[in-house]
Parts: C-alpha cells; sequence; structure tokens
C-alpha cells in the first residue's frame, strides 16, 4: 500500500507501506525524525503510528494532542485499507492500493 499526502509546497509525496510483519512502525508527525514528517503545528510530534501485523496494516493514535482521524472518525486503533483517509492535524493521507506485477500483467492480457 502506499500513503500520498500534499506536503506544503504543493508537491505530492508518496510512502510506500512495508509488508514485513513485526518490523517498526511507521510514524507520522511534527517530529524531523518521523518516518513522514508533516510541517503541521496542529499535529504532535509523534501523532500516528502504521504497523504491519498479522496481514494486515493497523493505524494508532499515539496518544496526540488532537487524536487521529480515519474517514471522519476519530480513532486510538483501526485496520487500515486501501481508499482510506486519514487526518493528523489539517493533513489528509489517502491509502492507496498497489498493483502487484501479476495485477498488471493480468490487465494487460484483458486489454489484448
Amino acid at each position: 500500500m502506499l500513503l500520498t499526502y500534499k506536503k506544503p509546497d504543493g508537491t505530492e509525496a508518496k510512502v510506500r507501506l512495508k509488508t514485513i510483519s513485526h518490523s517498526s512502525p511507521v510514524t507520522i508527525g511534527r517530529d524531523k525524525n518521523a518516518h513522514i514528517a508533516l510541517d503541521d503545528p496542529q499535529s504532535s510530534r509523534i501523532n500516528t503510528a502504521i504497523r504491519y501485523w498479522d496481514d494486515i496494516f493497523i493505524v494508532r493514535d499515539m496518544e496526540s494532542s488532537n487524536g487521529t482521524v480515519l474517514n471522519g472518525e476519530k480513532i486510538e486503533v483501526a485496520k487500515l485499507s486501501p481508499g482510506d483517509i486519514i487526518k493528523v492535524g489539517n493533513t489528509e493521507i489517502s491509502v492507496v492500493a498497489e498493483m502487484s506485477r501479476s495485477d498488471v500483467t493480468a490487465m494487460i492480457k484483458q486489454h489484448d
């Protein structure tokens, strides 16, 4: 899966989530050491974390000041799926499914 969001300068950033069980979480927040460092004063230093666990991605609020919102609902912990929108402070992050090589091959064969 990919996370996409707009930087303050208007450019789009993409971050690929790795499907490695029990790996370190991807952190989101204002801290320059966060995996996704936001220039957003409404975000906590480490606001949100995403981890791959038992074949699913889990998004978790890290006890932030303004919380983490998933699809319009404030959450503590939730399953992450393609099409979801995570809101951290004033920043919206879209969750996008990636196509595997076999998906692309199947699409090409359907068009032949």
